[in-house]
């Protein structure tokens, strides 16, 4: 029964991840190309604050149950917190310079960079036959669809490889970290938000985007206000789902969830932005990319069932072998 429910709650928190990101980043997509928004470090400043704040405000009344933040909790996960805060950043900026298909092609090789590096910092981190296959399927079509557009910005294409090698390290070093540590991602989130939120309030003030912010025509819509709002709570529950999922699943299958989600994104990126269309090396690349998806799930479906029955052959074997168990085995 523990095994189905960690099996129910691992899908649950794998769903809502790719959800709350994909949404993220249709919103943010949105805000920088019709509405020009260019204040990313702004996001990034009020996403952090607000969920420091509000795991603050919860953990005082008693809601939750997390330590408080301490130096020592702040050193635990300060490189998580780097890192963090680098993918995000970098996240923002190739948004900004390449298109919303484009930006979600990068993001599908995020597989094979998460399984490169956690085979080099993890233990046991080598992967099945069948994992490796799903990666470099998965990662051949993101080849293959990116190969249909190379019209982008420059500077995007930089951004994105790099908002992808941060993200795998950030992924591998959340696994690495809810191994090594006693602390769940609710205390993670906490951390790695109180610690961020003083160094984005500076780098907002140097960018000047807490200052030229009041002077944005855009604030007068209505849609700009909502939109804003919503990219930042939305970013709060991307942040923890990414922590959760991680600590539940793992780094790779954290990442495999972006690439599901991204089909969804795709589509409305090509409906909704006139920046890319739809070339047949583009969808022969998200069909390969499908394909590489369904195969990582149906065998991560297998290995989770074999662990499983491995657990409970094991604890039927360790009960044979209590004194009890032999005394009514002679009874008989």
């Amino acid at each position: 029964m523990d095994v189905l429910r960690t099996r129910w709650l691992g899908i649950s928190v794998a769903v809502a991840h790719g959800v709350f990101s994909g949404s993220l980043n249709i919103l943010l997509k949105f805000l920088i190309t019709n509405y020009h928004f260019g204040y990313l470090t702004l996001i990034q400043c009020l996403t952090s604050s607000t969920a420091a704040l509000t795991l603050a405000i919860l953990r005082r009344t008693g809601k939750i149950n997390i330590p408080p933040y301490t130096f020592q909790l702040c050193k635990d996960f300060a490189p998580v917190c780097i890192l963090s805060t680098l993918q995000s950043t970098l996240t923002l900026w190739s948004l900004r310079g390449l298109s919303l298909p484009m930006y979600v092609v990068f993001k599908r090789c995020l597989p094979l960079f998460t399984l490169s590096i956690g085979v080099c910092v993890l233990r046991n981190g080598i992967p099945s036959l069948g994992v490796v296959m799903a990666v470099l399927i998965t990662t051949g079509g993101a080849a293959l669809a990116g190969a249909g557009d190379l019209t982008g910005d420059p500077f995007g294409y930089v951004t994105g490889v790099l908002a992808v090698i941060i993200h795998a390290s950030y992924l591998v070093l959340i696994q690495k970290t809810s191994l090594e540590s006693e602390f769940g991602p609710l205390t993670a989130q906490y951390a790695i938000a109180c610690t961020a939120s003083p160094v984005l309030f500076i780098c907002a003030i140097i960018s000047l985007d807490a200052v030229h912010m009041w002077t944005y025509e855009g604030w007068k819509d209505p849609h700009v206000t909502c939109i804003f709002i919503l990219c930042i709570f939305i970013g709060c529950a991307m942040n923890f789902t990414t922590l959760h999922c991680t600590y539940i699943n793992s780094a790779v299958t954290t990442s495999f969830v972006g690439v599901v989600k991204s089909i969804a994104t795709i589509t409305v990126g090509m409906l909704a932005f006139n920046d890319v269309a739809p070339t047949k090396l583009f969808i022969g690349g998200v069909i390969v990319n499908t394909v590489g998806s369904i195969t990582y799930c149906v065998v991560k479906y297998f290995e989770t069932k074999k662990k499983a029955l491995t657990r409970i052959w094991k604890a039927k074997a360790k009960m044979a072998d209590f004194p009890e168990s032999r005394i009514a085995r002679n009874r008989s």
